[in-house]
């Protein structure tokens, strides 16, 4: 009986894939599930809850195809467990894998999702892992339950909240992580938004996309937050009276131009100021978010639906130190080791990247931190005019730099796995393949 049921839903999702590239009647439904996990399950060194935690997820379908987004207030998914989720949304949605965006929010005050015994900077858990998995399932199983006849549109505003994280430090004569203060260094303001709505105008879902790092909140290491991400979301959906799911994706992520940076010694004011300009950056993206669904232009009842899926294999690297003030500095009386970066032969790494498209929408998506420029260059290759790049997972290439940067030892230079002269080009190249195959 297990073999006949699993044989069904496999041609079921096959039947549904070969038939994506077809434009059908829109429908769509949107769920959030909250995953906070009560005090006694957190790990160290978390002790409280600054504020909830959730799994959204969108589900769209044409009658011929079905895609979902999903997006949890987490900084990781481990690897496998990734893979292994979107095998389970596939079998409990009927969706093909390659239609399933599964991203985090990327919010460093959430635990990892990830064994307890993973290691890592961020602590994983078994029990966490469970919580996001069985709500990752229950928000899919209740937005496919509650598929209605929609429609879509798309529009983009700008928040000036970012800079560049790459900073010139005259001083020390190189780039240091900090916050950009000249502008010199690009970042993109732009804040996506994808606006679904029922047939009468109630709203379902906003999908947004906005390029920022979320460590607003990061100096407090012993609570739990959504950070930005999570006030903006909740800020969009409680303006809609709890009727719209807001999804809050990382686009090609910068500095918060405003933070509270981590001391090695906490000073109590710290949290009340960090909690202030959460509330403060939430409320203005959230804002911004709603002014820009208002100014959608058209509003489509039909969508064609396609994904695709590559790896891109590159050869790897290690670099010491990374460029971060606890590993080097040459700062007169500095008490760390001086910069002299050395690279040594790592192992190859490989990027888990894709492409969903949602009628004239696409969402190129990536299990890397994709720097800016890379991310801008990225968008004007596509002959596309609508275009998210969403940073879905922290994965084993960490950072997606762009050639130039190598030199100059910025910190997603040294931080990444992948050795100059694959990841730029090769990410490019490899959605545009996805898109002609699309076609």
């Amino acid at each position: 009986m297990t073999f006949r049921i699993g044989l069904a839903l496999a041609l079921l999702i096959a039947a549904v894939h070969g038939a994506a590239g077809a434009e059908g009647a829109l429908r769509a439904a949107a769920a959030r599930v909250d995953i906070t996990p009560p005090l006694e399950e957190l790990p160290a060194p978390y002790k409280s809850v600054y504020d909830p935690i959730y799994v959204r997820a969108l589900v769209l379908d044409n009658g011929t195809a079905r895609a979902a987004v999903i997006v949890a207030d987490v900084p990781a998914i481990q690897a496998g467990i990734h893979a292994d989720l979107i095998r389970q949304v596939a079998a409990h949605g009927g969706i093909p894998p390659d239609n399933i965006l599964l991203g985090a929010s990327h919010t460093h005050n959430s635990i990892r999702v990830a064994a307890s015994n993973s290691g890592g900077i961020i602590a994983g858990s078994d029990a966490f892992t469970r919580r996001v998995t069985d709500a990752t399932l229950a928000a899919v199983r209740q937005a496919v339950a509650g598929l209605q006849p929609a429609r879509a549109g798309y529009a983009v505003g700008k928040s000036h909240l970012i800079a560049n994280r790459n900073e010139w430090s005259p001083a020390e004569h190189r780039y240091i992580d900090g916050i950009d203060r000249s502008g010199s260094q690009f970042v993109d303001p732009s804040l996506a938004v994808l606006k679904v709505e029922t047939l009468s105008g109630e709203p379902l879902a906003l999908l947004l996309n906005y390029g920022i790092e979320p460590v607003v909140d990061e100096a407090q290491p012993d609570e739990i937050s959504g950070d930005v991400p999570g006030a903006a979301a909740r800020y969009v959906e409680q303006a809609s009276g709890d009727k719209a799911v807001a999804l809050f994706t990382i686009g090609p992520a910068a500095s918060p131009a405003y933070r509270v940076w981590t001391r090695p010694v906490p000073d109590p004011r710290d949290a009340a100021r960090a909690h202030r300009l959460l509330s403060a950056m939430g409320t203005l993206l959230g804002e911004e978010a709603l002014a820009t669904a208002r100014d959608v232009k058209r509003m489509s009842a039909r969508m064609r639906i396609t994904g695709g899926v590559q790896t891109l294999q590159c050869p790897g690297k290690v670099t010491t130190p990374q460029n971060l003030a606890r590993e080097c500095s040459n700062a007169p009386g500095a008490t760390v080791p001086a910069c002299r970066f050395r690279d040594a032969e790592g192992p190859p790494v490989a990027l888990h990247y894709g492409l969903l498209q949602l009628g004239d929408v696409a969402l190129v998506h990536a299990d890397a931190n994709i720097v800016p420029s890379v991310g801008y260059r990225l968008k004007q290759a596509l002959p596309l005019a609508n275009a998210m790049v969403v940073l879905d997972n922290f994965g084993p290439f960490r950072f997606l730099v762009d050639d130039a940067s190598y030199p100059l030892n910025t910190y997603e230079a040294t931080a990444t796995r992948a050795r100059q002269g694959c990841g730029e080009q090769g990410l490019v190249d490899g959605v545009l393949q996805l898109l002609d195959r699309s076609r």
